[in-house]
């Protein structure tokens, strides 16, 4: 397939992809770490953004797109490595291209989120409209909180919302994105919800956490002096390898696809590590994601 006709797909009907731009569980970066949490799902050739992590900018544009290009964004919870470059992602935008109608979509707490962002950057943004006679990016942007039930809907895509559990934030939502194409669910931060497998029932592609137990015990005796309450936060708010294979099998997904690796990959854990432990509890396609990975649906 040559260039040309790659492009002509990718503003198609044809073009259907899920984009992961970062894969890090946790806001903590390093030199040589994954980017925290964000995804792109594509629905026939338009962008949608899934979570705000760190390095979400810089990672939309590796993945092809200008960030003025998406106008529709969901962040599944307020933890920061999900929400942290969220202002930062859509003022970006504003200032490397047209803007013109950007929608945000969380739970409570998007509008204290977005309105002290924009009072922090009150200087900047009245700066850039004087001097160089752009429309005020608050004329652009707007964002609604929600919560169980439809989230969104166009023509291409309807959004839905399930609480799941992640203590200790309350609002905390996976999401189900339905389309000609198929259907992609966001599993978002969770521990073993059962909800969520009747929720993600029939999914192409399910998202989920996962964490490797061994590796996560290494971690919290490492760490047991500065966090001894590590192992209670991990055990209480993430999904295990095992139990995530668990949710896939009974949502009946066609393909799990892991992120969000509790801990990072690397010292303590391959990526085949954490499918193998999957694949305990489930049969079906598992791939280990990261960061940059294009998943067609």
């Amino acid at each position: 397939m040559n260039k040309e006709d790659k492009t002509q797909i990718r503003m198609s009907k044809m073009d259907n992809r899920l984009i992961l731009l970062g894969t890090k569980g946790g806001p903590k970066i390093g030199p040589d770490t994954a980017w925290p949490t964000s995804n792109i799902l594509v629905v026939e050739g338009h962008p949608y953004l899934i979570d705000a992590g760190l390095g979400v900018t810089r990672q939309t544009w590796k993945a092809g797109f200008n960030p003025a290009d998406i106008e529709r964004i969901f962040i599944t919870h307020h933890h920061a490595d999900h929400n942290m470059e969220l202002g930062g992602f859509v003022h970006n935008a504003w200032i490397s291209g047209v803007v013109e109608d950007v929608a945000i979509y969380g739970p409570s707490g998007l509008n204290n989120l977005m309105e002290h962002y924009f009072a922090g950057q009150a200087f900047d943004i009245a700066s850039r409209v004087g001097e160089v006679g752009v429309p005020p990016l608050a004329d652009l942007v707007r964002w609604q909180e929600f919560a169980d039930g439809t989230v969104y809907e166009d023509e291409r895509v309807r959004v839905s919302a399930l609480r799941v559990e992640h203590p200790p934030v309350h609002h905390c939502y996976s999401l189900r994105f339905e389309c000609a194409a198929g259907v992609v669910v966001f599993g978002a931060d969770t521990t073993y919800f059962p909800p969520l497998g009747d929720f993600a029932a029939g999914a192409d592609i399910l998202l989920h956490e996962c964490m490797y137990v061994p590796a996560a015990t290494k971690l919290c005796e490492r760490l047991a002096k500065s966090k001894p309450t590590l192992w209670d936060h991990l055990s209480a708010s993430h999904t295990t390898c095992e139990d995530v294979g668990r949710i896939a099998a009974q949502a009946g997904c066609k393909h799990l696809v892991l992120n969000h690796f509790v801990p990072d990959i690397g010292q303590w854990s391959t990526p085949d590590d954490f499918t193998r432990a999957a694949a305990t509890t489930f049969d079906g396609k598992i791939t280990a994601g990261r960061d940059l990975l294009e998943i067609l649906f």
